[in-house]
């Protein structure tokens, strides 16, 4: 016998939309996580709350400029106050092959109500990419060549 208030898979699961813990990610966004390959250009999420009534993942297109060649400084430098994910083939120092990071920015002193939704939000991240190296950065001066070598000589 059902539940009085049990609802159906195809009633909770929206098909347009993967649920992650706390907000959607769009089949789109799905696609180009899955599809993410060593010569795929960084892809940098957010979850955003403002915009509909369930917070959702989306590309964020402001951090990079198209035109110019992507180098860790760059990015280093154009990140925001807010939590970001950064999905990026690197090669570090040493290495022959690339190897799939991601790069999980939550700044000193961001707002909480957005780094919780980042944080319930990442785990589906990390599988949709194929669970690739997390490395955690707080502060911008930390996102430098020589860390990002570092910490991945820990995995």
């Amino acid at each position: 016998m059902a539940r009085p208030y049990s609802l159906s898979h195809e009633q909770i699961i929206d098909k347009s939309c993967l649920q992650a813990t706390i907000a959607l990610i769009p089949k789109d966004i799905e696609a180009v996580l899955r599809g993410f390959r060593m010569s795929s250009p960084p892809t940098i999420l957010y979850v955003d709350r403002k915009s509909s009534s369930t917070p959702t993942v989306k590309l964020d297109t402001n951090v990079l400029d198209e035109d110019e060649d992507f180098s860790i400084e760059a990015l280093a430098a154009n990140l925001p106050t807010a939590p970001r994910v950064i999905v990026l083939p690197y090669k570090p120092k040493g290495e022959d092959f690339p190897k799939i990071i991601l790069i999980d920015w939550i700044p000193n002193g961001c707002e909480t109500g957005s780094s919780m939704l980042h944080v319930g939000t990442l785990p589906a991240i990390e599988r949709l990419a194929r669970n690739p190296k997390v490395i955690q950065i707080t502060d911008a001066d930390e996102l430098t060549e020589e860390t990002l070598n570092a910490k991945l000589r820990r995995f």
